[in-house]
Order: structure tokens, then sequence, then C-alpha cells
């Protein structure tokens, strides 16, 4: 529990703390309001059961006076008046402080949520290689929606309402300190012992619910992105089966949490309500009169009618930390990564002479002893075309990667005119780079929006948008095939764009903000031959004026090259200009 708590709060920020300080004060004052409400019902239900008190007792005898009331009537209905007052405010006040509490609790919510991902995005590309980004997702808005519900909320309302009842009982104590402490004792004894035999089981259903909830997530992301393939495999039903056990897991754990967390309730209020018919009996049986009953049990029923919800409250608080404490441990973990100072954008590095790798290895985390890539050696030169084939699992992509500054060689260095790429000096060389992968990544934007990756409307440059559409061999599309021309959507992931226009959206996206080198791996590898053919006109223009990287199976792709790099078994086999009708020395796979 202990641990729990001190990781809740150290994930908050220096302001998130101080704002929770500013809650606490408005907890403090709402407690006294609280407190005094509770008291004033005494001396309205005391005169109302003995009206002669106004006389007997001097200091209502001097209120009395010197408010200048006539009649006893008068003065008890200004009593109660006065009481109904305080409890009113009081409850206001409550609101007021409750709503403060949970904007700030909600709000962590979206700040624990927004460093998340600015944690995620700033960890290198070989931290993703052995992550899933489902659970990446679930964890940061699920757990955190969790977190928020199930632990930041609960320990602020268990102060507040801690407080509440630690008022209550004092003030019970101060009246009768021995039915005080005995009251205190019997539902404080309820509470602990329901707490200490469901704890374990509160802990094992958060675990299990932690996992069923990572489950679901990768379920789903995976039956909607791969939804073509299942639906052509008929395993509709499969992907549907993976989901249900654990969706069907994770609400069961979700309601056995709150009923574990409600039943005390129950217990609670009939021995408060046994409690209180108990007290009215030993008064009675002492021969009590109304006059003395009345403001007993007023303050007792009152105090019980602030406590009890307050007691419940605070019970549910340590029975919801002891099942949110899995998620928490990840959030914690994640949120202390180790992150790259944000600087201003750098201007781009761009190379005079070459691009150079020295005796450059790479395994893998999670295969270090097999590596992907063995001593390339290999230089660039600035303007050059640079074509690199191989069969599959040579390296190609790998070796892209490295030049990218995407994965750091676990031996070797990439040197940008003989200085080395490091973590200080990347985000300049990344701003040299365009680059097309093998699966273009579009978001369910405007074109516009996909190829000004990043931009906002009205930043992005209409002439470098459509100069990069037209290097693309998709302005005429654009234009003349869509609906609303730079500003129709492609929908989810371009499914509204076959796989060539996808592709060339890609290289648009590439050549916007028109970089020194442009790197394509397998970037026509989906287009048709006569679209290929128009493209590669477009890249052939470019030749002479960027250093382009090309990786390709097919020897149409980097027949212009000026040199061709040949992988084989996790080295260059050769490098060699390429001439029209010859075949490759290996078998490109």
């Amino acid at each position: 529990m202990n641990d729990t708590v001190r990781q809740l709060w150290e994930i908050l920020t220096p302001k998130a703390r101080r704002r929770f300080f500013i809650v606490l004060l408005l907890v403090l004052a709402m407690t006294a309001l609280e407190t005094v409400g509770v008291v004033s019902i005494m001396p309205f239900l005391a005169v109302l059961g003995n009206p002669d008190l106004v006389t007997q007792q001097p200091q209502l005898a001097a209120l009395y006076e010197w408010l200048g009331f006539e009649t006893p009537v008068q003065f008890v209905v200004a009593l109660g008046a006065a009481s109904a007052a305080v409890v009113v405010i009081g409850s206001l006040f409550k609101s007021v402080t409750m709503h403060v509490l949970f904007r700030f609790a909600h709000l962590q919510r979206h700040e624990i949520s927004t460093r998340l991902l600015q944690t995620y995005l700033q960890q290198p590309y070989a931290w993703f290689l052995g992550r899933n980004s489902a659970d990446l997702s679930k964890r940061m808005l699920s757990e955190v929606d969790q977190l928020g519900k199930d632990l930041l909320l609960p320990v602020i309302q268990m102060i507040a309402h801690g407080m509440v009842i630690l008022a209550m009982v004092l003030l019970l104590i101060v009246y009768d300190p021995l039915m005080a402490l005995l009251a205190a004792g019997v539902v404080g004894s309820l509470y602990f012992i329901i707490y200490r035999i469901v704890r374990v089981r509160l802990g094992r259903i958060g675990r299990e619910r932690r996992e069923a909830n990572t489950e679901r997530f990768q379920a789903a992301s995976e039956a909607l992105g791969g939804i073509k393939a299942i639906t052509l495999t008929g395993k509709v039903q499969t992907y549907l089966d993976r989901f249900r056990h654990p969706s069907r897991t994770y609400s069961r754990h979700l309601a056995a949490n709150d009923t574990l967390g409600q039943v005390p309730l129950y217990l609670v209020e009939a021995t408060g309500y046994a409690g209180l018919v108990a007290l009215v009996l030993v008064l009675a049986w002492r021969g009590d009169n109304l006059g003395q009953i009345l403001p007993v049990i007023g303050l007792y029923g009152f105090a019980a009618y602030r406590m009890l919800p307050a007691a419940q409250i605070v019970y549910r608080g340590f029975a919801r930390l002891r099942f949110g404490a899995a998620a928490l441990e990840h959030i914690h973990r994640d949120l202390h990564l180790p992150t790259r100072t944000h600087a201003p954008a750098p201007k781009p590095w761009i190379p005079q002479q070459h691009i150079r790798l020295a005796g450059v290895t790479y395994a893998y985390p999670a295969s270090e002893h097999r590596p992907v890539l063995r001593n390339i050696d290999l230089e660039i030169p600035v303007n050059h075309t640079i074509g690199i084939i191989g069969a599959t699992g040579s390296g190609k992509s790998t070796l892209l990667d490295i030049i990218l500054g995407l994965l750091e060689p676990t031996r070797g260095q990439v040197r940008i005119d003989d200085q080395p790429l490091t973590p200080e000096n990347l985000p300049a060389w990344h701003r040299a780079i365009g680059y097309v992968p093998q699966e273009i990544y579009l978001l369910d934007h405007t074109v516009a929006a996909n190829i000004a990756l990043g931009l906002r409307p009205e930043e992005i440059d209409r002439a470098a948008l459509e100069a990069a559409a037209r290097a693309a061999q998709i302005h005429d599309f654009i234009v003349n095939e869509l609906p609303q021309g730079y500003e129709s959507t492609v929908g989810e992931r371009g499914i509204r764009l076959s796989g060539g226009q996808r592709q060339r959206i890609g290289i648009a996206r590439a050549l916007y903000h028109n970089p020194p080198v442009l790197i394509l791996d397998e970037a026509t590898s989906s287009l048709d031959v006569e679209t290929e053919k128009e493209v590669q006109a477009a890249i052939d223009a470019l030749q002479g004026r960027k250093t382009i990287l090309i990786v390709a199976h097919r020897m149409s792709a980097v027949e212009r090259c000026d040199r061709i790099v040949q992988l084989h078994d996790c080295r260059i086999h050769s490098i060699q200009r390429f001439q029209i009708h010859e075949k490759p020395s290996l078998p490109l796979g």
C-alpha cells in the first residue's frame, strides 16, 4: 500500500503537487463547515424538546435576550433556520470542493496520458521493436483512465472523507468519550476485518484485469488492422473468440471489484441503525426526558449521516488502491524512461561530400548473437544514386534504418562528411532526409495533410505541395479524380485509395520539404509497370541533384543507379555499375 501511494505521488509533476495541496486546503475548510453543521443541530433540538432551556441555560438565555426575541417559539424557529443555513452553506461549499477535487483528478488523467505519449515518442526506434503498439495505446488511454478512477481519485477522496470522519469522531468524543470510542471501534473493526478478507483477492483480480485488458486491445487491433486477410481466410470467428474471452474476464473483474467495494456499506448501515436504536433505548431506560434525548439522538444521527458514507468511501478507496496497483506499476515505470531533451528544430545537416558506413555490424536486441549485418563498409558520394538489392532477409531495410539513424550500429559508425552520427546531431540529419517506406502510413485526413505531414492547414506551402505531388506523378489524379482535390479525405490508412496511389502520396510526402537526401525502401514495389515507369522518371529527374538510395527487388527500379550494392549473407557481396540486361550475380529472392 505504501509503495502504491509513493508511486502515485512520484508520477505527479511539481505543479500537480502544488494543486493537490490547494485541494487539501479546500477539504479542510469543507470539514470545518461539516463539523459546525453537525454541532448546530444540538441547541436547536435541545430547545425544541424543552423550551424552558431558553431561560434555564445561561448561554441560551443571553443569546435570547441579545437577539430580542419575544417568545421561545420565535427563538426555536431562529435556531432551526440558522442550523439549516449552516448545513446548506456547508453542502454548497462541499459541492464546490468536490468539483475542484474531481476536476483535479480527471485533469491528471489528461496530463499523465500526454506525458506518456511524449515519453513514448521520445524513445529510440529500436525501443519500439520489442513492444506492441496496442499495448502502449492501452496503457496510455485505458490504464491511465483506470489509474484516475481506481487510484488518484480514491486517494483524494480518502483524505477528504477521512478528515470528515476524524472531525465527527472528535466531536462525539468531546460529548461522550466512551460511547464515541465504542461506536468508532465497532465500525472501524468491521471495515478492517472485511478489507483484510478481500485484499488478496482484490490484488489478484486487479492483475488479471490488466492482463485481460491487454489481450482485448491486441485482439481488437489485430482484427481491425487485418480485416482483409481475416475475411478472406474465414477467420472472423477465431478473432471474435480471441476478443470475447479477455473482454468477458475484464468485465467480470470490474463487477467483482465493484461488489467487494460495496458489501461493507450494507453491514455498516445495519450496524449503525441497530446502534442508534440501542442508544435510544438506553437513554429511555435511564429515564431521560425528551429534551435530553433529542439532542443526543440528533447529534449521533446527524454525525452518522455524515460519517457512514465517508467511511464507505474510505474503505472503497483502500479496495481500489489494491485493485489498481498493477496498472500503476507499468505507468510509473514508463514515465521514468530516459527521454531526449526537446530542442527547437535544427537546420538540416546537408552532406557536402559523402555518407560513409565504417565497419558497421548490427544485431537486433532479441538476437544479439546473430547479426543481420556484418562489417559493412560503404561510401555514398553526394548527389549519387545508389541501388541496394539482395534476397529477402539479407539486411537491406536494416541497412537503411542504420543510415537513417533509427538504429544504432552494434559496432562501427555512420559518418556524414567524416563526422560521426550521434544522438545530438541526429535531429539535423533527419531534417535532411526524405523517406519512403514499404508501407505508407496515411492519416484519416486530407491529401494535403498527408503530404505535408505534421503541419497545420495554414502552415502548408501550396506551391511545394503541388510540386511534390507532380514529382510523384499524382497531381493529375488528385485534381481530376478526387471530389475535393487536395482537401479530399483518404480514409483510415488510405483505404479509399489504391496501393499505387498510397505509394505515390508517400513519395510526395518525402519530396515536400525538398530534402537533399532521398531514401526509398521498396517505394515502387506496389506500382504497376506503367506507373512505376512514371515514378521512376520523376526519380531519374532528381539524379545528380540529390543523394538517392533505392532498395528494390525489381532490377528495373535500380537500372539507372550510379552504383548497385548487392547484399548477401549479412554482408556486401558486390558493388557494381548495373548494365541493362546484365543479371545480378546472386538471386534477389
